[in-house]
């Protein structure tokens, strides 16, 4: 792929993951950056962040760190390819704290594991079974009025079992696949893998280009989406305080 299209693809993923991001919280727009918070969900470093940063503006890392400070939230600011902004951010007492990788499949299979789509009635399902999943059992309320107001945009799903969820945000022709987590009495049995399965199936279904995933390095899970066939696109820096 030459670096013309890789920078198209890497725009185009990047879209997806402000999308998702954009359906559960709320956003404001810096002078060449995107602030993203919910009160509901803080100190997350999914959710509560600065990106798309395009200029190096000390200004803006300033009026960034205003808000962070307003809503009592701990900052992480996500970097591209921006040596000179992390340089910026060491000046200002960051750290670089994680690394996200940014992952995409094209499907190469035909399995269509069998799964249970939530509907409005039943999203408390998708909540609890997140919440289980990701240890965040006081988030559990906030979740499901998010998981109810988004599912127009978002899929949402879970195994028969209801051990393991998925969201589904489809955009530019993709697939991203968020949210993917099995309750810890469940896990190493397959369910995530099959949760993949089906979102692949999706993407067939839909005829859609690729499945698009971003992972955190300290969730050591690179291998795991390795050995199923992924492949890795880029990767963004995250500095904190």
């Amino acid at each position: 792929m030459s670096s013309i299209g890789n920078n198209n693809l890497i725009s185009q993923l990047e879209e997806i993951g402000n999308s998702f991001t954009s359906l559960w919280t709320s956003s404001t727009t810096l002078k060449c950056g995107t602030f993203f918070f919910n009160p509901d969900l803080l100190n997350d470093i999914f959710f509560d962040k600065l990106t798309n940063i395009t200029c190096i503006s000390n200004e803006m890392i300033d009026d960034a760190l205003a808000l962070f400070a307003k809503h009592n939230t701990t900052p992480y600011v996500y970097t591209l390819n921006n040596p000179e902004l992390e340089e910026n951010l060491l000046k200002k007492n960051f750290r670089l704290y994680d690394v996200q990788h940014v992952f995409i499949k094209v499907p190469n299979s035909s399995r269509i594991p069998k799964v249970r789509m939530i509907s409005n009635s039943d999203s408390m399902l998708w909540s609890k079974t997140f919440c289980s999943a990701y240890d965040c059992h006081d988030w559990l309320a906030p979740v499901d009025n998010i998981v109810k107001k988004s599912l127009p945009s978002i899929g949402y799903y879970v195994d028969d079992s209801i051990s393991s969820c998925v969201a589904l945000c489809e955009k530019n022709s993709m697939l991203g696949l968020y949210c993917l987590g099995t309750i810890p009495g469940m896990r190493k049995k397959g369910l995530a893998a099959l949760l993949v399965d089906f979102a692949l199936s999706e993407v067939k279904k839909r005829n859609l280009e690729l499945l698009m995933l971003e992972t955190y390095q300290q969730d050591r899970l690179l291998d795991f989406y390795l050995k199923l066939g992924f492949k890795e696109i880029y990767q963004k820096n995250i500095y904190t305080i």
